[in-house]
């Protein structure tokens, strides 16, 4: 079994799924949790047996240091595809990947494993995605040995406090609102890949050392519509709501407005300018380059029954 595993982001909604495996699979791990992060998420952390360390990668700290010393390989999930008031793509995705960069030189740590997007490139039009591939080249072109995983929508939950953010906002929006919007009526082709799927990449890109130096998409078994992706999620939660299209403009107001009075916006500007674009893969590395099958859809969907109490 390899040295100890450091994890950034990991009271997030990946984080939280891979110290889960890492710990089932008899891995050293160590979390690297901000200040600000939930107690009851650090709390699951500890759960686990996995070691916390409360540090911020862009503030050096003797906590932030210990964590580093003597690992092996660190796991880079920071990120926000809508981050608070206060706080830039740049900062989380460029600069802090900047700073992890530097603290596994400093510490020789044999192998990066980052989670990006597909979608991520130089020419993406969205701030998330430009923002992405800036991470992905810092990590490229450091001299470290890495790994690079670029998933479509992430959905389902199997352990844990938090989904992803997106899957978040629709299932408040199908829970609390008279209709749910979805920006040109969710025309947007996704390749959703259920978490499970994406903790096996993980696992298998963290024990294996012949996958390295590589970026891999990742998808799911099937190609959907935003809007049939809503449709599904309704059925499992067992809720009926109208579905109701917003054109461009409006949706860009819509954003604008709530990007001014809200701490994390319902829409933002940036969400709009994805959902212009497909998000599938050419390939999908999971199977062909991976050797993971995708699970069904549905059978993903199928874990928020149990997770939110909906049977």
């Amino acid at each position: 079994m390899k040295g100890p595993i450091v994890v950034d982001g990991a009271t997030g909604y990946v984080g939280s799924h891979l110290v889960a495996a890492l710990c089932e699979n008899g891995f050293d791990v160590r979390c690297l949790v901000h200040k600000g992060a939930r107690e009851k998420d650090i709390e699951f952390l500890k759960s686990l047996n996995a070691k916390v360390y409360v540090a911020d990668l862009e503030n050096d700290s003797a906590e932030l240091n210990s964590a580093f010393a003597g690992a092996e390989i660190a796991v880079h999930l920071i990120g926000s595809i809508a981050p608070p008031k206060g706080q830039t793509m740049q900062n989380l995705h460029v600069n802090q990947t900047k700073q992890l960069v530097k603290l596994c030189q400093q510490n020789q740590i044999k192998k990066v494993v980052m989670v990006t997007a597909l979608g991520s490139s130089s020419q993406a039009e969205s701030n998330y995605h430009s923002t992405k591939f800036q991470a992905e080249e810092l990590l490229r072109t450091s001299g470290l040995s890495y790994v690079i995983l670029r998933p479509s929508l992430i959905f389902g939950r199997q352990v844990g406090n938090r989904d992803s953010k997106l899957v978040a906002r629709l299932i408040e929006a199908i829970e609390t609102k008279p209709v749910v919007p979805l920006i040109n009526g969710g025309a947007n082709l996704i390749q959703p890949i259920f978490i499970g799927d994406l903790i096996d990449a993980l696992l298998a890109v963290i024990k294996r050392d012949d996958l390295v130096n590589q970026t891999y998409e990742l998808g799911g078994a099937s190609v959907i519509s935003m809007k049939q992706f809503v449709e599904m999620l309704m059925e499992t939660l067992s809720i009926k709501k109208p579905l109701v299209g917003l054109p461009t403009p409006v949706a860009v107001l819509l954003a604008t407005c709530m990007e001014a009075t809200s701490r994390v916006p319902l829409i933002s500007r940036d969400q709009v300018r994805i959902s212009k674009n497909n998000n599938v893969c050419a390939t999908n590395d999971l199977s062909i380059k991976l050797g993971i099958e995708p699970r069904h859809i549905k059978a993903g969907l199928n874990t928020y029954k149990e997770k939110l109490a909906l049977v």
